[in-house]
């Protein structure tokens, strides 16, 4: 008997208050990725490993959505391990393109910026409205 995918994974704080929320959106043909508040670096691999995990299990799908807009700090630290460990995983499991909505924090941009550069593999685009994000990967093929 086949198990039933959960379309929606949310993780939380100690307090209660979810850091990320990930939701397959079968009708959109993409995950998307609602990063929320201050992340330590254990929250962004926890997070990424749900993603990864969820991504893996769906198989059909090569597209990310990422909402950074709700961050409030850096996360450059996990850049080294994205690089080495998750993005190679990550392009294994055929992932191709990366939308990601840009927070207004600039230590939440320079992350991301540090992230791009160590995406090879696979596209990675930033945008500044989540509607220009989900027609462009509506689009890439």
């Amino acid at each position: 008997m086949p198990v039933e995918l959960s379309k929606q994974i949310v993780l939380n704080r100690k307090s209660g208050e979810p850091f990320v929320t990930i939701t397959y959106e079968e009708s959109e043909g993409f995950i998307y990725v609602d990063w929320n508040g201050y992340l330590s670096v254990e929250m962004v691999q926890e997070g990424s490993e749900e993603l990864l995990k969820l991504f893996k299990s769906i198989g059909t799908i090569s597209k990310v959505l990422v909402n950074n807009q709700n961050i409030s700090g850096p996360w450059s630290k996990a850049n080294d391990w994205y690089a080495n460990d998750w993005n190679p995983r990550a392009i294994t499991a055929g992932l191709k393109f990366m939308g990601v909505i840009v927070s207004p924090n600039i230590f939440t941009q320079l992350s991301l910026q540090g992230f791009v550069e160590v995406s090879n593999g696979f596209t990675v685009r930033s945008f500044n409205a989540e509607d220009k994000a989900r027609e462009w990967l509506k689009e890439a093929e």
